[in-house]
């Protein structure tokens, strides 16, 4: 086991898969992120292990599209965003996964109490929130 190695996470736990399963799919699995960045973030993992980005296959890209059509259609059905942000950064682990952020332009939207904000600024991991 390499140094790198020993001091990678578990994604299953970062992302708290027990708690935060949306849904599960052959290749991939879909739960709502802990850290709401935007109101609906979302993270697509890969079942199995894989790095870089190119060692995904046609067949687990193509569900990914399903899963992004569907989260799509979920979001628009509940809080109308403008657009899905889809990003791979795997800064810390690299396990191959997707974030999904919702982004809402100028718009406000109201969420279990608390006033979602996107400042439309190009950094989508920034949130402010109004409780």
């Amino acid at each position: 086991m390499s140094v790198h190695r020993s001091f990678r996470m578990n994604i299953w736990d970062v992302f708290d898969e027990k708690n935060n399963l949306i849904k599960e799919y052959k290749y991939w699995k879909l739960l709502i992120r802990n850290k709401q960045v935007r109101l609906g973030s979302c993270v697509a993992i890969l079942k199995r292990e894989a790095f870089p980005l190119g060692k995904v296959n046609e067949q687990e890209m193509a569900e990914y599209a399903k899963i992004a059509r569907e989260l799509e259609n979920a979001l628009e059905k509940c809080f109308q965003p403008k657009w899905l942000y889809h990003m791979v950064l795997m800064f810390k682990d690299k396990q191959i996964h997707f974030h999904l952020i919702p982004r809402y332009g100028d718009q406000k939207r109201q969420f279990a109490n608390i006033e979602w904000v996107d400042d439309n600024q190009p950094d989508p991991f920034s949130q402010k929130m109004k409780e």
